[in-house]
């Protein structure tokens, strides 16, 4: 299957997947910016559609010169080796299905970090030639990459207003002024695992301070994950299903938009706690009081925190999941994770005392 490379003007053939297309451009002062270009499979259906846009970019370990073989380094990690593994970044979100154009530059390796021109290259280059929707623009990176997309959101408004949201991944600290990010009213989704060694989380977490202290109507999402280190996303962060992360990443993009105003996040309510005896062994939990001010709830995601290593959970993505075999006498802690039409959250926590004998369940 032959994709094209952009040398130039000049339109070379490049053997890659169906959808990825290698391009070359000039940027400013006549440097060359090498990326990829990845089409979603429906792409070509209709012309009228316009798609969201996502803009990666790599790590200090993917530098190069913009071209074949250097080029394809960007395969290994983060969105790109997710597309070069056969995903097809088509995502499901509140009832609405839709792919993702992808564009991924290379960093030249003169650089130490990311120059904002590349981010806006990228723009308009899709702006000029992709059908992409200009509302729905996202800027994620890994690492170096991270960093880069804290740089480019934070040097000025201006920057952060061309974006419907920015997902900073295990970044440095790179953050320039946070009240230019609260300012734009940007969403944010930062990662960081709480054990990285190379870049310590207080990057991201006073990265989020500041924005935050700037009184930000679009208030910062923050996962932090208690172990993966630096790598915590080889495998999680822009994992494209719900093993580490539910809503994803990518459902989060979907749920975002320039036109909406700043989203209110809901409220969990996973309801009061409970003693349950051990001939029982089996109760609901009842999350259906959680609630969203400015929206609606769409997802209910509940998950064993604590207790003795007994019992199981049958619907965990319900408002009423069923615990059953709870037949060992101890205190098993439940978190609710109350999802609105926004892909945003909050969480709140149940009891489930179980004693040994017979009598009958207290909720209080």
């Amino acid at each position: 299957m032959i994709k094209a490379l952009m040398l130039w003007g000049i339109l070379l053939p490049v053997f890659l997947s169906a959808q990825t297309t290698a391009h070359r451009i000039d940027g400013p002062g006549g440097q060359k910016i090498g990326f990829y270009q990845y089409l979603p499979p429906n792409y070509q259906a209709d012309p009228d559609v316009k798609h969201p846009l996502i803009i990666f970019l790599h790590g200090i370990g993917e530098k190069g010169t913009g071209i074949e073989p250097d080029l394809a380094r960007l395969n290994c990690c983060g969105i790109p080796k997710y597309i070069d593994k056969g995903h097809k970044m088509v995502f499901t979100w509140n009832g609405k299905t839709e792919g993702f154009v992808v564009v991924f530059p290379q960093l030249a390796s003169k650089y130490v970090t990311w120059p904002n021109y590349y981010v806006d290259e990228m723009i308009n280059f899709a702006k000029k030639n992709l059908h992409i929707d200009t509302n729905r623009i996202f800027l994620t990176g890994l690492s170096l990459g991270g960093g880069g997309t804290w740089t480019y959101a934070s040097s000025s408004a201006s920057n952060a207003k061309k974006l419907a949201g920015a997902a900073p991944v295990v970044s440095p600290c790179f953050m320039t002024n946070g009240c230019n990010i609260a300012n734009a009213q940007l969403p944010i989704l930062a990662f960081h695992a709480l054990d990285d060694h190379v870049a310590p989380p207080s990057c991201t977490i006073n990265a989020v301070k500041s924005i935050n202290d700037c009184g930000a109507k679009a208030s910062p999402n923050m996962v932090l994950y208690e172990t993966g280190g630096h790598r915590a996303w080889v495998t999680r962060t822009y994992d494209t299903g719900y093993k580490y992360q539910n809503p994803n990443i990518f459902e989060w993009m979907l749920a975002q938009d320039r036109r909406l105003k700043p989203n209110k996040k809901p409220l969990a309510k996973a309801g009061k706690d409970i003693i349950l005896s051990t001939s029982q062994g089996t109760v609901f939990l009842d999350g259906s009081g959680s609630s969203d001010p400015d929206g609606k709830i769409i997802r209910h995601v509940w998950r064993k925190i604590s207790g003795p290593s007994y019992g199981a959970m049958l619907g965990e993505v319900t408002a009423r999941p069923r615990l059953i075999e709870l037949n060992y006498p101890g205190v098993y802690t439940y978190e609710l994770k109350a999802v609105d039409d926004r892909a945003e959250w909050s969480t709140d926590t149940v009891s489930v005392t179980v004693l040994p004998g017979t009598f009958p369940l207290t909720r209080k």
